[in-house]
């Protein structure tokens, strides 16, 4: 990449940031997998690979070990990449599953190293917790500075149909402190449901609020069109979203496809690819 290059990508993505926490609230984390960015986010209430991130208590519904990897694009920044990848292991007595992700523009980088624990506490009731170390780095002298945060969630079986997932992201955490600036980690609670219509058609959508910047609501819907083809969408507010996406299942593989619309900045694309052990 050029100097022009570089500082131009810079200065896109600093202006980024800008837009969207002038636009509303923006949770501070990676993103991460594409059914969940399809589905606008709205997975408070819903399981998959990525639930790691997204609401622990849903690890309990999975049914085998998965490996999954993704990529992310960010508003189609050249050399702006955000990656991510989960390891979900299902025991007697828990589901454990741990889960790597990095966002990097040039020579800086966000890397997050989480480790769940998922366990039923009865039988409509599930808990899980998350630790998550965040490590941001500084090129300039070459160092990295960490802190670790707690996250946590809820899951409900309100019927056959009907689930509802409750969490919490940072429940505990320390802040990270140089000599320019502090950098906290706002509480964010988001709370919603996931309701099976049809066998071939899920509902999704939940409410968030994050600390300092405020509260929207996010909706998403999933069609099985075949057994082997899913089709998806999506919608956000604060700041307003949409997203589109499929998923391709074929014996032990999964690829899923999203694009996601910022009001403001464009779109972004996500790619994932998840493996079934048996």
């Amino acid at each position: 990449m050029s100097i022009r290059g570089l500082l131009s990508g810079l200065l896109v993505c600093f202006s980024a940031q800008l837009l969207t926490l002038s636009a509303g609230a923006i949770e501070r984390g990676i993103l991460v997998g594409a059914r969940e960015a399809a589905l606008a986010q709205a997975v408070t209430a819903l399981s998959g690979n990525f639930t790691i991130f997204n609401n622990q208590a849903f690890l309990v519904e999975a049914g085998s070990p998965a490996l999954t990897i993704s990529y992310r694009q960010p508003y189609l920044i050249s050399g702006h990449n955000e990656c991510g990848l989960s390891l979900v292991y299902p025991t007697r007595l828990a589901v454990l599953a741990a889960g790597v992700t990095q966002s990097a523009i040039a020579n800086y980088r966000e890397s997050t190293i989480g480790i769940s624990i998922a366990r039923e506490l009865s039988g409509k009731l599930s808990a899980g917790l998350l630790f998550n170390w965040f490590f941001l780095n500084f090129p300039e002298i070459d160092r990295f500075k960490g802190s670790l945060n707690v996250d946590g969630g809820v899951r409900y079986q309100w019927n056959e149909k009907l689930k509802l997932g409750f969490h919490w992201k940072n429940i505990a955490s320390s802040k990270i402190e140089t000599f320019q600036y502090s950098l906290d980690f706002p509480l964010i609670i988001r709370g919603g449901a996931s309701l099976q219509l049809t066998e071939r058609i899920l509902l999704a959508g939940e409410i968030f609020y994050e600390q300092g910047f405020g509260s929207g609501v996010r909706f998403g819907t999933e069609v099985i069109l075949t057994d082997n083809f899913q089709l998806r969408g999506g919608l956000a507010t604060n700041p307003f979203q949409h997203s589109f996406g499929f998923g391709y299942r074929w014996d032990t593989c999964q690829l899923d496809f999203a694009m996601v619309h910022h009001e403001l900045l464009g779109y972004s694309p996500t790619i994932s690819l998840s493996f079934y052990f048996k």
